[in-house]
């Protein structure tokens, strides 16, 4: 097991993030340190040097390659739905809970989590372009997860990740289970927080 930065080095540099602490958290007490550029998770070495770098690779080509304009393809859906739940789950790992079940965690490694479902819009203009925010689950009972939901945001994207059933539309446009109508990044649904 290693001790791995959940925001990629890359990234953080991508976004002039070193500084940048959780727009809930500014002016909260907590840690010493709560920069997001320092959140750490306790990840598998080899899935750290396997998948996941892997993964983050294709989420870097996919989001800053290239422009965000036209149909955004299945197969860059699956990578963003993939990156966003990664993050999502090491994000709650990192704080001691937990947004997907250990039996649905390890199908990250190949696919998607059967119980995940992910959506995703734009923020025009945010005050900073790294931020997170996760939202405790009200009275977890099932003992299946504690984090009702996480959102993310990157550059301009805000994905919501959650349990299948709980979210609604209001968080954007659905990413994850695919679906066949065509999704296009310059008509994804314009949000105004990261809530």
């Amino acid at each position: 097991m290693t001790r791995e930065h959940v925001f990629a080095r890359w990234l953080v540099e991508r976004v002039r993030g070193a500084r940048l602490v959780p727009t809930v958290a500014a002016g909260h007490a907590g840690s010493s340190d709560p920069r997001i550029a320092r959140v750490i998770a306790t990840v598998c070495a080899e899935c750290n040097a396997g998948w996941m770098s892997s993964l983050e690779v294709s989420f870097r080509r996919t989001l800053f390659a290239r422009p965000r304009v036209g149909p955004l393809p299945a197969p860059d859906r699956v990578i963003l739905s993939r990156w966003f739940t990664k993050t999502a789950v090491l994000l709650a790992q990192a704080q001691g809970r937990e947004l997907v079940g250990a039996a649905h965690r390890s199908q990250l490694t190949t696919g998607m989590p059967d119980d995940v479902e992910v959506f995703i819009a734009r923020r025009r203009r945010p005050r900073q372009q790294l931020d997170y925010r996760l939202e405790p689950a009200s009275g977890a009972g099932d003992g299946r997860t504690d984090v009702r939901s996480v959102a993310i945001l990157v550059d301009d994207l805000v994905a919501h990740i959650a349990a299948t059933g709980t979210l609604t539309g209001d968080q954007g446009t659905r990413l994850w289970p695919l679906r066949s109508h065509v999704l296009r990044w310059d008509t994804l649904p314009v949000t105004a927080a990261v809530t």
